[in-house]
């Protein structure tokens, strides 16, 4: 797998590829890590037609925050460094998670895409688990069975299509 993103940046265009990415997080929440990377493949794909985005010009809405989600982007984006991200759990459709809902509205200049995760695709205890993994609640059991699922949603969703784990709704005026 050699996935990668095209950004421009005040260097020029650069690439970045998924492999990279995942040393700036490390190897937890791969899940969401994945997950991001599709929410930029499929915003820029759509927003942006081939032509290549401009880090600075990227904003983000998010309804929730896990932290292979905000490394993804931070990564990507710099959204987070630059102040160009709202996270708000009370915002947002999709599948709830242990800090609001898996909502994105990625915004280029004065276009925006607002996207969230396909129902089915998080086992029917993930949820479960990670609010208790999260809480400290969780037996040495729920912890394996809940890194599991990160890894195994982690290359699962890296190997989608971002049309396959993810539901388009609006592309309009920001």
């Amino acid at each position: 797998m050699n996935q990668s993103l095209r950004i421009k940046d005040g260097i020029g265009e650069i690439t970045i590829t998924y492999e990279e990415m995942c040393k700036y997080h490390g190897k937890d929440f791969l899940g969401g890590f994945a997950l991001s990377f599709k929410v930029l493949e499929l915003a820029f794909r759509k927003l942006l037609q081939g032509e290549t985005p401009e880090r600075v010009k990227i904003r983000l809405i998010l309804g929730f925050s896990p932290p292979g989600v905000l490394d993804a982007l931070e990564y990507a984006t710099r959204a987070i460094s630059q102040h160009r991200i709202i996270i708000d759990p009370t915002i947002g459709i999709g599948p709830k998670s242990t800090s609001g809902s898996y909502y994105f509205e990625v915004h280029y200049e004065k276009m925006k895409i607002t996207m969230w995760l396909k129902d089915g695709l998080l086992p029917q205890d993930f949820f479960d688990l990670a609010t208790k993994g999260l809480s400290g609640a969780a037996n040495a059991e729920e912890l394996r069975r809940w890194h599991d699922y990160k890894i195994q949603l982690g290359a699962f969703i890296i190997a989608k299509d971002p049309t396959e784990v993810l539901e388009i709704g609006e592309i309009v005026p920001a």
